[in-house]
């Protein structure tokens, strides 16, 4: 409780340093909870150190930080699971998947990340985040049970893992009928991979991302992706690599789980958001073949029948934020996808080319990149859009308060890679881009997502394309759409 207080009073401290942060008389408990949960924030030095042989069993770390915070393994299967993992398109197969056991009747609980805005996003019932103060008691619930019970100040859980057991815990409590689970990393030791009985797992498209952790080949990622394979599930997959496609089957055979591949696509369900078609097409049959299985499979017991209809109207109100999104602001529209991969990056410029190849606005491009992705790789898809003005900057909304979080400091807050070190990340780049695209008629560098957005809204008409990374377009969000209309809350049928 000491604990508690010191945070809440610093909170309270910081909170009067800036007009746009939640009052903490509204919601003390919430901030503190935040503000407490972002000093575990240290995914960037955990992959720093993977190559080292510094990293611990991340498995048998989860397993003791769930029996200190309360729960065991026999807790965990009473919840009927569903696993996700994959390189691209996870998160929004996971809410396609959501949307469809929804309007089928299930209670659903669904644990994503990363979050675009809000932390709650992680933590979904029925599609919509849990509210802050079942967010701040569960919080603290398990906080202070772990802060009682650890050995040394490093003796606690890492942001992620933390948040894991957080959804563990609310998921039991509202006794869902489905627990959809996105991984996040790999699978094989990814804090979600605690969970003994899955009913359906899936695997989206493999590329080749968080190498440091999960190999340098398509064949090492595939294994270790193939590590949320469990005894007596079924598991659904895409078209893969060659190589990649044999190590999941030998792993399912291994583990005794039977892969189906999802190659043959149900017509009218693409076509319908502003999703590409092959993504939605991939995403959107892969979520369906998921769910079909898993109500023909529902340890429940609930008589249910799959709908071909309920999968399509579930599709078409499926919302998940920031990713192949478009805002009109003022006067331009802003193109909003957080692609992180040559896969992905690839599509996202051809999302964006189509969309606005005959609008006869400015193109711009809004981009930042963190981590230990190349930026060459993503320059060499972006230039073939012939930007006319291109703008790096770090992932914070406006940059008048003290942290540059748009109005959300707690929330947006990143420990690991300060606002400062990311600013001379984006003159770096900035230089790269001008060494690859010498002709580029603009290129700015600004403190903010603010400053950006005023610049190009002040220059004229343009199509924006903001990407490289999901905080940046979060970023981008709270500016956008200050209201956050569609972005916390599920779209009701």
């Amino acid at each position: 409780m000491l604990i508690r207080f010191f945070l809440l009073k610093i909170v309270r401290n910081f909170s009067g340093m800036s007009k746009n942060v939640i009052p903490h008389s509204e919601v003390p408990d919430y901030e503190a909870a935040i503000n407490a949960l972002n000093n575990l924030q240290s995914n960037a030095h955990y992959i720093q150190n993977a190559g080292k042989g510094q990293v611990p069993d991340k498995i048998a770390q989860m397993i003791k930080f769930l029996n200190r915070a309360g729960l065991t393994l026999e807790d965990l299967d009473k919840l009927s699971v569903i696993h996700v993992t994959g390189t691209n398109g996870k998160g929004s197969t996971c809410a396609y998947s959501e949307s469809i056991l929804r309007h089928h009747g299930y209670k659903t609980g669904f644990f994503s990340s990363p979050h675009c805005i809000d932390v709650r996003e992680r933590i979904r019932i029925n599609g919509i985040p849990i509210p802050k103060p079942q967010f701040a008691k569960q919080f603290w619930n398990i906080y202070d049970k772990l802060n009682a019970q650890k050995e040394n100040e490093r003796d606690m859980p890492m942001y992620f893992h933390f948040l894991t057991l957080l959804a563990f815990h609310i998921f039991l409590e509202e006794q869902v009928d489905a627990a959809i689970l996105e991984v996040g990393i790999g699978g094989e030791y990814d804090s979600t991979n605690i969970v003994r009985k899955t009913i359906v797992a899936a695997i989206t498209p493999l590329d080749f991302d968080h190498t440091q952790l999960l190999g340098n080949t398509i064949e090492s990622i595939a294994w270790n992706k193939s590590g949320i394979m469990k005894p007596g599930c079924i598991a659904f997959t895409v078209p893969q690599p060659e190589t990649a496609f044999k190590v999941l089957q030998d792993r399912s055979i291994e583990r005794n789980c039977d892969l189906h591949l999802v190659d043959k696509y149900h017509n009218g369900i693409q076509d319908v958001t502003n999703f590409p078609a092959e993504i939605q097409k991939k995403n959107a049959n892969l979520a369906l073949a998921v769910c079909e299985a898993f109500i023909k499979r529902d340890p429940n017991g609930n008589s249910k029948s799959f709908s071909l209809e309920l999968v399509k109207k579930a599709i078409e109100l499926t919302k998940w934020p920031g990713r192949y999104q478009i805002i009109n602001h003022k006067n331009s529209r802003f193109f909003l996808d957080g692609a992180h991969t040559a896969e992905s990056i690839a599509l996202c410029r051809k999302w964006f080319s189509e969309r606005s190849k005959e609008s006869g606005r400015n193109k711009a491009l809004i981009f930042n990149l963190l981590g230990s992705r190349d930026p060459a790789i993503f320059f060499n898809e972006l230039q073939k859009v012939n930007f006319d003005v291109v703008i790096f900057c770090p992932n914070v909304g406006s940059d008048n308060d003290p942290k540059g979080s748009g109005g959300l400091i707690l929330d947006q807050q990143n420990n690991v890679i300060p606002k400062e070190e990311q600013l001379k990340g984006s003159f770096m780049k900035k230089d790269q881009w001008l060494e690859m695209n010498p002709t580029t008629k603009n290129v700015e560098v600004f403190p903010s997502v603010l400053k950006a957005i005023e610049y190009l809204t002040s220059e004229g008409q343009s199509d924006v394309l903001v990407t490289g990374s999901i905080h940046l377009v979060g970023a981008a969000m709270i500016i956008l759409d200050p209201t956050l209309k569609g972005t916390l809350v599920a779209e009701k049928s």
